[in-house]
């Protein structure tokens, strides 16, 4: 699989700007495309409203570029993300679980934590949102699941968490994370794909747009588990509250 992670700054009305950034990474051979948060609409209070046309607008531009398509949007009062495969259709909705701050507690309800893992270009890839990520459950949770690659629209303001905490949680559960964030004034970009084995394999800047690709592989997840299995060499019957 090759990934793209398309660091921007929003929003992008009637997602235009996404259309030429989604024939990018596929001229660049990418199999699927990962925005940031809530970048059409716009993240941040006030947040943009919902846009009844944007999943449509997105199912075109997913079949006209022949690349899936993760992209944000409010959705019936929560945050969400969508997946749409290469031919356009819709594979499935995440709505975010843990919200930010009061901002986001303010404007919209959690999700209930039902997971989506969907199959891109033949592997099992799990959808979450922002925050969500920063919960070693969560990641642990969809690893168990079979994920073995997390699509991450996020919306950040922290470098750390994009250094630090994205690479572990890669690591811990030997999946790759695809991690997009905004640019701009309130986000520190640092936007990264990480490998199985929680190192880097691209890195964007903290001041500018930036279109990232890097690839994952079967062999790759394999080989990292070969380093050390952490799933399979889980205790739980020792974990006490």
């Amino acid at each position: 699989m090759r990934i793209a992670v398309w660091q921007a700054q929003g929003p992008d009305a009637g997602a235009v700007r996404l259309a030429d950034a989604a024939a990018r990474a596929a001229a660049a051979g990418a199999d699927v495309v990962v925005t940031p948060e809530l970048f059409a609409t716009g993240y941040g209070r006030p947040f943009g409203p919902p846009d009844p046309g944007l999943v449509a607008r997105w199912q075109e531009i997913a079949a006209a570029c022949r690349i899936a398509v993760v992209a944000s949007e409010p959705h019936e009062g929560h945050i969400t993300a969508v997946v749409v495969r290469d031919d356009g259709t819709v594979a499935g909705r995440y709505r975010k679980t843990h919200l930010w701050a009061e901002d986001e507690r303010a404007a919209f309800s959690p999700g209930d934590g039902t997971p989506l893992i969907v199959e891109l270009a033949g592997l099992r890839c799990g959808v979450v949102v922002c925050y969500d990520v920063e919960f070693p459950e969560v990641v642990r949770g969809l690893a168990l699941a079979g994920a073995q690659v997390l699509l991450v629209p996020t919306a950040l303001d922290d470098e750390a968490v994009a250094r630090i905490l994205v690479p572990a949680r890669a690591m811990e559960n030997r999946v790759a994370v695809a991690y997009a964030n905004h640019v701009g004034p309130g986000f520190c970009g640092a936007s990264v794909i990480a490998g199985p084995d929680g190192r880097e394999l691209a890195r964007a800047g903290t001041a500018t747009e930036e279109l990232l690709v890097a690839d994952v592989t079967a062999e790759d997840l394999a080989r990292a588990r070969g380093l050390g299995d952490y799933l399979a060499d889980r205790r739980p019957e020792t974990y006490r509250p």
